[in-house]
């Protein structure tokens, strides 16, 4: 490019000879999305590391409070609270799943 040419002088003039618009350029035909690739649907990354999908289908989740403030409560409580368990409820367990596309 010469000094002072700008390169929005170049892509108007090289649109100009091959007939485009400067919306096919950018993937936009007719300016709507026609070219847009689909989202990516990721999953949510701290629930999919709090909860685990059993061999039945089933969700696992771990308990609280066993990570600090231990020292006044029981072993037998400490223990209760170290086990795995399920969520109860089906709707809240739907939208587990959702996050975590299991």
């Amino acid at each position: 490019f010469a000094p002072g040419s700008s390169l929005g002088g170049f892509l108007k003039s090289s649109m100009a000879m091959r007939n485009e618009s400067p919306l096919s350029l950018m993937g936009w035909a007719n300016g709507i999305g026609a070219f847009r690739e689909k989202a990516c649907l990721s999953k949510n990354k701290s629930a999919s590391k709090r909860f685990i999908v059993r061999g039945k289908g089933r969700i696992r989740r771990g308990k609280g409070g066993r990570s600090h403030n231990t020292g006044h409560k029981g072993r037998k409580r400490i223990n209760r609270l170290a086990a795995s368990t399920g969520i109860k409820e089906k709707a809240i367990e739907e939208r587990m799943r959702v996050l975590i596309r299991a």
